[in-house]
């Protein structure tokens, strides 16, 4: 069994200084754990998600993501997940690949080689730059974005500084 206590978990963002992070948007759907064999929900269940759907993923490699239907689709997921009503707009989008060695970019590279799906990100050049992001994101009808400190070498478990969720701008002293 996969649960939250086997996976990293983002906290807020509070105006800490972000350049050079690793910035992607923050996908509004329902999280999931590939575990090689089977897709796992956050609280611990299996996601009865129908073959066609996992055929493809890779056996035997763990993989952390997202059930996404597009912006503005969390209750797609949701109805996905929760109760196996997959349509064929669901996507597993890979932010993570726990067993893989190195930095997140190491990582996410990895899983890119095996899997289509996985976020794309952009360095983070500084608070204005991060700002224009966020409101470019949320203008499209996304949640927000999230960051990843360039410098972790592992996969970490339960909630991290190291993960941070931006949803909304702040107003914080500037880094500028």
């Amino acid at each position: 069994m996969i649960d939250e206590s086997q996976m990293t978990l983002g906290r807020d963002w509070r105006g800490e200084d972000l350049r050079g992070w690793l910035v992607s948007e923050k996908l509004n759907g329902c999280r999931a754990y590939w575990d090689g064999a089977h897709l796992w929900t956050r609280g611990g269940n299996i996601i009865a998600a129908p073959p066609s759907f996992t055929r493809e993923l890779p056996k035997g490699l763990h993989l952390d993501g997202e059930i996404w239907c597009g912006r503005g689709q969390q209750e797609a997921a949701r109805w996905a997940v929760q109760y196996g009503n997959f349509t064929g707009a669901e996507h597993f989008v890979v932010f993570d690949a726990p067993e893989a060695r190195g930095t997140w970019q190491q990582r996410i590279a990895e899983a890119g080689r095996l899997w289509r799906d996985v976020v794309r990100f952009e360095v983070c050049q500084s608070r204005r730059w991060l700002m224009e992001r966020l409101r470019d994101v949320q203008a499209g009808g996304g949640e927000g974005l999230v960051a990843r400190n360039p410098i972790i070498t592992s996969y970490e478990v339960a909630r991290t500084a190291n993960f941070l969720k931006i949803k909304k701008p702040l107003f914080v002293k500037s880094f500028c």
